[in-house]
């Protein structure tokens, strides 16, 4: 999490202050910043330089996938006490009609995009086809930027609700995937064989130029037939607008799940997420906590790790207890308000 500290080293020190954001609380500003996080032997970009509770992220974004836009469905998945007690309980519209309702926003997107037809689309599940069928192609997207659901930015995020409009635009607003071949050598030893691996390093290793590709080809199809994964895959999110003290954190570890969840189900491994933001800020009123989480001393941090623990086939069938972070050894938490 290196980048993510220099970032925000770098608004700290040169961010514009603007002072007439939505929430009015004033911010420091950059634009276009980009983050590169590896995902390779399990590695898994959790932020420890404060407590960053996974349970919530992974939380959070099982309640995407599972379509729901209503605020009690993600308390219930997260097991917390009160319903209302997560983190969009302050958009969330609650009065004799509507209990926890968000509009259509992140779950209704991915899951139930409406055609002018009257028909719905299910993004997620349409990507996953995609990887499967055309790993090679350029559209691997995602998109929650739907402009005929937009917010009203005149209105409060209750009305815009009871008005059918999305109780807040979506921030992390639009991500595609990425597949690269594994070469021939890192696919066996996928396979955890030494023999195995001794195997094929012989083999190659004893061909000419002219008839490697061939060789290469013949070994491939062994691994095939082993079912070891022939393709890496990358993640990259546009994020429009990003909190870098309160959000940028749950959204690189979010979307660095959501990529070891989408190889697992499409038997790849997870290479790079890769984070692009718009709008880069810290609130001013988090300025102090900020300076806090940079002066603490992580060098002795372990990095964290995730492993998926069970065999999962469909992307709806995963549960909390399906993930394991380990080596997590996090400093203790730092509160600040968000700003609604």
């Amino acid at each position: 999490m290196k980048n993510y500290y220099s970032l925000l080293h770098q608004v700290l020190q040169y961010g514009n202050h603007i002072d007439n954001d939505r929430t009015s609380v004033g911010t420091l500003s950059l634009f276009g910043q980009q983050l590169t996080f590896d995902l390779q032997n399990n590695q898994f970009p959790l932020l420890s330089g404060k407590y960053t509770s996974f349970k919530l992220i992974a939380g959070e974004l099982l309640w995407m996938l599972s379509g729901s836009t209503n605020n009690e469905d993600l308390a219930k998945i997260c097991n917390l006490k009160e319903n209302q007690d997560t983190i969009w309980k302050e958009w969330a519209v609650y009065d004799n009609n509507h209990s926890g309702e968000l509009g259509p926003i992140y779950g209704h997107q991915w899951r139930s995009w409406k055609t002018p037809n009257g028909q719905t689309i299910d993004q997620i599940e349409q990507v996953i086809q995609s990887l499967i069928e055309r790993p090679a192609s350029r559209r691997h997207i995602v998109s929650a930027w739907n402009v005929a659901d937009l917010p009203d930015e005149t209105q409060s995020p209750h009305n815009n609700v009871l008005n059918g409009k999305m109780a807040l635009a979506p921030c992390h607003c639009f991500f595609q995937f990425y597949t690269s071949q594994i070469p021939t050598i890192e696919r066996a030893r996928l396979t955890n064989d030494t023999e195995y691996v001794d195997m094929v390093r012989d083999r190659l290793s004893k061909c000419s130029s002219v008839v490697l590709k061939t060789e290469e080809y013949i070994i491939n199809m062994d691994l095939d037939e082993r079912n070891i994964p022939r393709y890496a895959l990358s993640c990259q999110l546009y994020q429009r607008s990003s909190d870098l003290f309160l959000g940028l954190p749950y959204n690189i570890a979010s979307y660095s799940l959501l990529t070891y969840m989408i190889a697992h189900i499409t038997n790849m491994i997870p290479h790079t997420f890769i984070w692009t933001g718009g709008d880069c800020h810290i609130y001013k009123n988090h300025i102090e906590q900020v300076t806090e989480l940079l002066s603490r001393d992580t060098y002795n941090l372990s990095d964290p790790k995730l492993y998926i623990t069970n065999t999962v086939n469909n992307i709806n069938d995963f549960k909390l207890s399906d993930f394991n972070v380990v080596n997590y050894n996090p400093l203790g938490k730092i509160s600040a308000p968000v700003a609604v």
